[in-house]
C-alpha cells in the first residue's frame, strides 16, 4: 500500500508517515517548505517530499499518481482536485485538525449597516467577504461528500461533519519520552502556551480553581518559536503542563497535541476539567493510531 499525506497540521502527517513506514507501508508526506516554522518537516525529512507554495498543487498531483491512498490534511480544495484528476481510481481521505473545520462552521456572513449601504466601496467589501466565505463553505461541503472517509482529530469535531470518524492524534514516543523518574512536587514548575488562537488570561483564571497559588510560566510560542527538535528538552524543564485552552471565550474540551507531548515526556497535565493526568492515553500511542487508520483505509 502506497500512501501520500498531503499538507500537514502540527506534524501529524509526518508522524503518521513515520510509523506507517515502521508498519511496512510505503508512506510519505508532501509539505510546503516555507511553512515549516517549527522545523517539523526538517525533523522528519526522511519521510517528506518538499514543495514550494507555487508548485505545491502540481507536485501533489504528480506524486499522487504513484499512491493508492491520498490522505489530505485540511486542504479540502485538494480533495476536489484529486477526484477530478483520478476519478475513483484512488482512495481519498480528508482529515480535519481543528481550526480548519471550527473556523468554517463558526463564520457568519457579515451584515450590512445603513452606513455601509451608502458607500459603494463598503458594499464591494461586503460582497467580497461574503463570497469568499460562501465559496470556502461550499468547497468543504463538496469535499466531505466526495471523500471516501472524513477524519477528525478531536471528538468535538465529529458533530461538525456528516460522516466523520475520530482518529486520535499520534504522538512520536521515540522523540517525546521521559528521561527521569516521576516524583511528586508540592509546588511544581508549571507551563502553559500562548498561541494566536488561545486566551492565556482565561487559562490562568481557570487554573487557579485547581490551586490558587499555582505559579505558571506563560510561553508565547508565536513570538518565540521552539523548534520541534528542541521541544522535549523544553517541556522537561517543567513538572506540570496546564492544558486549558479558551478559543473565542469558550473552553476546548480536549487535550492539545502539546499537552499529549508533555504527558509522553513524563510531565503531569492539568486538563480542561481540572483533572490531573499522569500518562499518555493508550489511544494516542502511534501503534494504536496506525492500526485504527489502517481499518479506515480498508473500508
Amino acid at each position: 500500500m502506497r500512501i501520500l499525506h498531503v499538507w500537514d497540521q502540527a506534524g501529524v502527517a509526518f508522524v503518521l508517515a513515520k510509523y506507517q513506514r515502521l508498519q511496512g507501508l510505503d508512506s510519505k508526506a508532501i509539505m510546503v517548505k516555507e511553512y515549516d516554522k517549527y522545523g517539523i518537516g526538517t525533523f522528519y525529512s526522511n519521510f517528506v517530499v518538499q514543495a514550494t507554495l507555487e508548485n505545491f498543487v502540481q507536485k501533489s498531483i504528480d506524486e499522487a499518481h504513484y499512491a493508492d491512498i491520498l490522505h489530505v490534511h485540511s486542504r479540502s480544495d485538494m480533495v476536489l482536485r484529486f477526484r477530478n484528476e483520478f476519478k475513483d481510481s484512488k482512495k481519498i481521505i480528508l482529515h480535519y485538525h481543528g481550526t480548519d473545520l471550527r473556523g468554517i462552521r463558526k463564520q457568519k456572513l457579515p451584515h450590512r449597516s445603513l452606513v455601509s449601504d451608502l458607500a459603494v466601496r463598503a458594499i464591494f467589501t461586503y460582497r467580497n467577504i461574503r463570497d469568499k466565505i460562501l465559496i470556502r463553505k461550499r468547497i468543504h461541503s463538496q469535499a466531505q461528500t466526495i471523500a471516501d472517509a472524513v477524519i477528525v482529530s478531536t471528538p468535538d469535531l465529529v458533530s461538525l461533519t456528516n460522516k466523520a470518524i475520530y482518529l486520535p492524534n499520534p504522538i512520536d514516543t521515540d522523540h517525546f519520552r521521559p528521561d527521569r523518574i516521576r516524583s511528586p512536587h508540592k509546588n511544581p514548575r508549571a507551563l502553559t502556551m500562548e498561541t494566536e488562537a488561545t486566551d492565556a488570561r482565561l487559562t490562568l483564571n481557570q487554573s487557579r480553581k485547581y490551586k490558587a497559588d499555582l505559579d505558571i510560566d506563560v510561553y508565547d510560542r508565536i513570538k518565540n518559536p521552539i523548534m520541534y527538535s528542541d521541544m522535549p528538552a523544553f517541556l522537561k524543564k517543567y513538572e506540570l503542563y496546564v492544558d486549558i485552552r479558551y478559543v473565542d471565550g469558550k473552553i476546548l474540551q480536549n487535550l492539545s497535541k502539546t499537552g499529549l507531548e508533555a504527558l509522553a515526556c513524563g510531565l503531569n497535565v492539568l486538563d480542561y476539567r481540572l483533572n490531573l493526568l499522569l500518562d499518555l492515553p493508550e489511544e494516542n500511542k502511534p501503534s494504536n493510531v496506525g492500526s485504527l487508520l489502517l481499518d479506515i483505509y480498508s473500508k
